[in-house]
């Protein structure tokens, strides 16, 4: 069972990159994840799942099976042949912008029979992950420094008393 979600954004693909691909990172915006390790294809680290709204928490073994800078990162987390869940996403650079493609998989034995009942519920979560990960790029592209396209100046402080144009 495999469900996917698209969505666009106005930033360059190699900037989302950084983002998606900091793993550490994930504690700042994605609702369910804490990641502790750095996104090295092979890598194998520990991701905790926030549960019930972070009251109860699940801890186990991810695995970074896919990695090209900068449009795939891709993990797989659960038991293999009993229950995975092989999650990734696709960064595609278009006209005026990127569109990511966020894709979970549930694999394995359990994952047949459990991922159609699931299917529901992970779809709903896909779109709040998704949700959490563009209010990030919405702080991100509003950053200072970031752009020079629309600076505002400067106010000048008032002429000292005296002056010459008095």
């Amino acid at each position: 069972m495999k469900e996917e979600t698209t969505f666009e954004f106005n930033m360059s693909a190699l900037r989302v990159w950084s983002l998606i691909s900091d793993l550490r990172g994930f504690a700042r915006w994605h609702p369910f994840y804490r990641i502790a390790g750095d996104a090295e294809r092979g890598a194998e680290m520990d991701v905790t799942w926030l549960l019930f709204k972070g009251d109860r928490k699940m801890t186990t073994q991810m695995v970074i099976n896919r990695l090209t800078k900068p449009q795939l990162i891709g993990w797989q987390m659960g038991v293999k042949g009993f229950l995975t869940f092989d999650e990734r996403y696709e960064i595609e650079p278009i006209a005026n912008g990127v569109c990511l493609h966020h894709s979970v998989e549930c694999r394995g034995i359990i994952g047949v029979l459990v991922g159609r009942m699931m299917r529901k519920g992970l779809r709903r979560t896909m779109r709040i992950q998704d949700a959490a990960f563009l209010a990030l790029l919405r702080r991100q592209s509003r950053l200072p420094g970031q752009s020079q396209r629309h600076r505002r100046r400067p106010i000048k402080p008032p002429p000292p008393p005296g002056a010459a144009n008095d």
